[in-house]
C-alpha cells in the first residue's frame, strides 16, 4: 500500500492493472489514466524492481505503448534516478518514433541538469554504439562548454552515427577553438552524413577561418555534401567563397547549382554579382530563376543589381517574376527602394505571380500589404482568394501564429 495525497492506494494491484491494460488493450487509456496518475505520484519505490522487470518485458515484446506507460511511472516515482533505465530503454530500437519515451527523458534532464549530465556523460562513453548514441542525444539537452573534450573524442568514434551526433552536439564553436578544430576534422570523415553535419555547423559560426576548410570540401564526390558546402558558405557570407561557389554553378547536380547561386547572393561582392548577372541574362529561364532568387541579397553592395532585378521583374516567364519576389523576401524584405518591384506586380496577369505577391507582401511592403490582400480576397482566382484571406489573418492576428 502507498499514500497518494490523503488516500491510500494498493500500488501493487494498481501496477498489475496497468500491465494488464498495456498487454490486452481492451479498454481505453482514459479508463486506466487515474490509476497511472496515482502510481506515478505514489512515491512507492518498492515497485521499482517490478517496474524494471515489466519494462524489460515490453521492450522484448516490442510493446512501445506499454514501455511508455511504465517509463512514465518510473520517472514519476524515482525522478532522475530512473534516467539510466530510461536511456537504456531508448537505446533499444523497437520500431517506433519514441516520442513518449523521449519526452519523459527530456523532462528528467531538465529537472536536474547537473545530475542528469553526470549520467549521460557515462552513456557517451558506453560499451555499445546504441548507448553512446542515446547518450549523445541526451547530452545535447544539458551540454556545457567543458564537454568539448568528451565530444571531440566522440567525433572519432568507430560508429558513424555516433560521430554525426557528436558533431551536432558540440557546443557553440564560435569562440571555442577546440570545438572549431573538431568540426574541421570532421569535414574529412569517411561518412558523408558526418561531413554534412560538420559543414552545417561551420556555416553558422560566422568565422572567416571556416571558409578555407569548406572551400576544400567543395570538390567532395557526394552531391549532398557539396550542396551543404554551398549553403554553409552562403551563411558565412565571405567574399573569399565566391570563386568556389562560381565553380559549383556548373555542378552536375541541380540542388548544388541552386544552393551555389543563392549563396553567391549572400556572399556579394563584384565576383559573385558578375556570376549572377551572367545567369540573369541566360536564355534558360531556370537559370534566370536562380539569379532572381539570389540577387536581392547583394542589392546594397553593387549598383548593378537593382536595374537587373527590375528587368527580371518584367521577364516574359512568370516563374522568373515570381522568383524575383521570393528573392526580395529572402533578403529580409530587400532594400526599401526595391519595394516598387512588388507594387508593379500586384496586377500581374499570371495567378502564380499574384499568389507570390500575397505571400511576400507583408515582408517586402508591410504598409501596402493590407490593401493588397483585401483586394486579392475578391480576385477571380480561387486559390489566391484563399491565400489572401490566410495572409490577411496573419497580419490581423500575428500572435496567433
Amino acid at each position: 500500500m502507498a499514500w497518494q495525497g490523503d488516500l491510500m492506494i494498493d500500488s501493487r494491484g494498481a501496477l498489475e492493472a496497468v500491465v494488464r491494460h498495456a498487454v490486452e488493450l481492451e479498454d481505453d487509456y482514459d479508463d486506466v489514466a487515474p490509476t497511472v496518475t496515482a502510481l506515478t505520484a505514489s512515491g512507492d519505490t518498492t515497485l521499482v524492481p517490478r517496474l524494471q522487470e515489466v519494462l524489460a518485458r515490453f521492450l522484448d515484446e516490442g510493446n512501445f505503448y506499454g514501455r511508455d506507460l511504465i517509463a512514465g511511472v518510473l520517472a514519476g516515482i524515482e525522478g532522475v534516478a530512473a534516467l539510466p533505465v530510461l536511456l537504456r530503454a531508448s537505446a533499444r530500437d523497437i520500431g517506433d518514433d519514441q516520442d513518449g519515451l523521449q519526452a519523459e527523458i527530456i523532462d528528467l534532464l531538465h529537472a536536474d541538469r547537473a545530475a542528469s549530465r553526470r549520467v549521460v556523460r557515462d552513456f557517451v562513453t558506453g560499451d555499445s554504439p546504441e548507448l553512446r548514441r542515446v547518450g549523445l542525444w541526451a547530452l545535447g539537452f544539458v551540454v556545457e562548454a567543458q564537454d568539448v573534450e568528451l565530444l571531440t573524442a566522440a567525433v572519432t568514434d568507430a560508429d558513424p552515427k555516433v560521430r554525426s551526433m557528436a558533431v551536432g552536439s558540440i557546443p557553440d564553436p564560435v569562440g571555442d577553438d577546440c570545438a572549431f578544430r573538431a568540426l574541421v576534422l570532421a569535414l574529412r570523415d569517411l561518412d558523408e552524413q558526418v561531413r554534412i553535419s560538420a559543414a552545417s555547423r561551420l556555416g553558422y559560426t560566422g568565422r572567416v577561418d571556416a571558409v578555407g576548410p569548406l572551400v576544400a570540401l567543395a570538390a567532395d564526390p557526394t552531391p549532398r555534401v557539396r550542396s551543404m558546402v554551398a549553403y554553409a558558405l552562403g551563411r558565412l557570407g565571405s567574399h573569399e567563397a565566391a570563386s568556389a561557389l562560381q565553380r559549383l554553378l556548373d555542378d552536375p547536380d541541380r540542388h548544388v547549382r541552386e544552393n551555389a547561386a543563392e549563396a553567391l547572393g549572400s556572399v556579394g561582392g563584384p565576383a559573385a554579382v558578375d556570376a549572377l548577372l551572367v545567369l540573369a541574362a541566360d536564355q534558360d529561364s531556370r537559370l534566370r530563376v536562380q539569379a532572381a532568387k539570389a540577387l536581392a541579397k547583394a542589392a546594397d553592395s553593387d549598383p548593378r543589381v537593382a536595374p537587373q532585378l527590375t528587368m527580371l521583374a518584367r521577364d516574359g516567364e512568370a516563374a522568373v517574376r515570381a522568383a524575383t519576389l521570393s528573392g526580395l523576401a529572402s533578403a529580409g524584405g530587400g532594400p526599401a527602394n526595391l519595394r516598387y518591384l512588388l507594387l508593379q506586380l500586384v496586377d500581374d496577369p499570371d495567378p502564380m505571380v499574384r499568389q507570390r505577391v500575397a505571400v511576400v507582401a507583408r515582408h517586402v511592403a508591410p504598409d501596402a500589404a493590407p490593401d493588397i490582400l483585401r483586394r486579392y480576397t475578391r480576385d477571380h482566382d480561387q486559390a489566391l482568394r484563399r491565400l489572401a484571406a490566410t495572409e490577411l489573418d496573419r497580419l490581423t492576428h500575428p500572435t496567433a501564429r
